[in-house]
């Protein structure tokens, strides 16, 4: 049996629809990769006041992940914060005052000199010391990206540390549209980053989008598929319309998707199938998809996605 939680999870049948929760508040920072750890925030090499700050501002409700990228070498780090999308060029002593200030608001961030992020991240998970799976599949994800990024030119290619999810490497996240992906092969990446700078969804690998909740990114992402079957891609919205039913609408077509509650058990990670734990059951949702509608106007208002 494979050593490798990502193979037995695609094995086993693990849907990836509904795995793209995400919190809505990020803090990217570059970070070299040589000194990366287990811990997606702390690196081997910072100082105390560094890491006291890091904790200080997950605690106020950011997310923090580091990021690089090969080939480049700068005397300061370039720091990402969305979702207000700004970008920071910042030397590593000034990362404490910079982590304090978060919190008390844009206007705070002035004296750092925030510039506006115009360029969509694409984060590439790449995180081996974390998983074994993100740095196999990850890295050959990460230079295929990058190199498709650079011929078009339209997009901020990073290697990233864990986004969640191991056993679905390799793992995108792309901001700000705030997508995510999984079980993504070098050859997906030119289509990815197609559907991207169209503003849609890459449906072959798509998690969901990550302010719905698990049931919502299922149905999002099945009616989705549906609809793309019959030639129908563009802008949709999301609906709930009763327990387990939502209608998913593009234009003037609309796709009613109904949920059914599932389970199935796997392992998370990599480290659990070496120490031998015993696979954990998680719910699954399954949809099935009526045939189309034309879109009439809902009583509640719809979700963007």
């Amino acid at each position: 049996m494979s050593r490798f939680c990502s193979e037995r999870s695609l094995a086993a049948g693990e849907p990836l629809a509904g795995t793209g929760i995400h919190p809505a508040r990020n803090l990217l920072i570059q970070w070299p990769k040589a000194k990366w750890r287990h811990s997606l925030r702390i690196a081997a090499d910072m100082d105390e006041a560094l890491v006291t700050a890091l904790e200080d501002v997950v605690a106020a409700g950011w997310r923090v992940n580091l990021i690089d990228r090969k080939g480049e070498s700068r005397e300061t780090l370039q720091v990402f914060l969305y979702p207000e999308a700004l970008s920071f060029e910042l030397r590593a002593e000034t990362l404490p005052a910079f982590l304090a200030a978060i919190p008390m608001g844009v206007d705070a961030l002035a004296p750092f000199g925030p510039k506006p992020a115009r360029t969509p991240l694409v984060l590439c998970c790449t995180h081996g010391k974390h998983d074994r799976c993100c740095a196999k599949f990850g890295f050959a994800l990460y230079r295929a990206m990058a190199g498709e990024a650079e011929a078009r030119g339209d997009f901020d290619v990073w290697e990233a540390t864990h986004l969640g999810g191991c056993r679905l490497a390799a793992s995108v996240l792309v901001l700000p549209s705030m997508r995510k992906y999984g079980r993504l092969a070098p050859a997906d990446a030119p289509a990815l980053l197609s559907a991207e700078a169209a503003g849609l969804p890459y449906l072959k690998c798509y998690r969901g989008a990550s302010h719905l909740d698990g049931p919502a990114q299922v149905a999002e992402v099945a009616g989705l598929q549906h609809l793309a079957s019959q030639g129908i891609c563009g802008t949709a919205t999301l609906r709930e319309t009763g327990a387990g039913r939502y209608a998913v609408t593009v234009g003037a077509s609309v796709a009613h998707v109904s949920l059914t509650e599932g389970s199935m058990s796997g392992h998370g990670t990599c480290s659990d199938i070496d120490g031998a734990k015993p696979p954990a059951t998680k719910t699954i949702w399954l949809a099935s998809v009526e045939p189309l509608r034309e879109a009439t106007t809902p009583n509640t208002p719809p979700t963007k996605t």
